[in-house]
């Protein structure tokens, strides 16, 4: 087994932060191979370190640039981070170089219903589904959205109005990344080199020492 099929078969068994390790040395042999950063990135993200996941996508996208899957991860992961313009631009051009892809649309309707523009967020999602009409992650999501849709739709429109305003606000955003980060943290053994990535991970959001 290769480096990246070990690093690919630790993230089916949801040991990302092993595969992070595994891809970083790899990474050092081969430099210039723009899947390893696409898939550190992957790793990353999976153990919550958006910030370090979006430094590796960059350089993937450097190295290979007007790829789509590469170019969605980064859209996705700038989402994340709160820069919600640059990062549905890069989902959109995604989007336009893979027509077929309903992961690319989903990403993009998520990040309008994470702030509960749900037209917004139909409108990329609508296109999602038939195109993924046998995915059951995409079908789950679909109908995830639907009942966030529903429930939201029980207050008044100035309450919405407010809850839109707050789930923008930067430190909503980082509040939620962190959970991420911390949710994983706590099912995992950490080892020297995941603690090292935490420390940085967490003092780019803004956070000195563990959360």
């Amino acid at each position: 087994m290769n480096k990246i099929e070990e690093a690919e078969a630790l993230m089916r068994q949801g040991k990302a932060n092993l595969a992070v390790s595994v891809l970083k040395e790899t990474v050092k042999s081969f430099p210039q191979e723009s899947y390893l950063y696409y898939l550190l990135g992957i790793a990353r993200m999976k153990c919550g370190r958006f910030f370090l996941a979006q430094r590796v996508f960059l350089k993937a996208n450097e190295l290979l640039p007007n790829h789509a899957e590469i170019l969605r991860s980064l859209g996705y992961v700038k989402t994340m981070l709160g820069e919600l313009d640059e990062g549905r631009n890069y989902l959109r051009e995604a989007i336009s170089l893979d027509l077929t892809n309903p992961l690319a649309y989903m990403d993009l309707a998520m990040s309008y219903f994470n702030c509960l523009e749900f037209e917004e967020g139909f409108e990329w999602l609508d296109r999602a589904k038939p195109l993924g009409a046998k995915d059951q992650f995409v079908l789950d999501n679909y109908k995830r959205a639907v009942e966030e849709r529903d429930n939201y739709n029980k207050y008044p429109k100035d309450v919405i109005e407010k809850m839109k305003q707050e789930r923008k606000q930067p430190e909503v955003i980082r509040e939620t990344r962190l959970f991420i980060l911390n949710g994983f943290n706590k099912k995992q053994s950490l080892n020297a080199d995941d603690e090292k990535e935490i420390q940085e991970e967490l003092k780019l959001n803004g956070v000195e020492g563990r959360k």
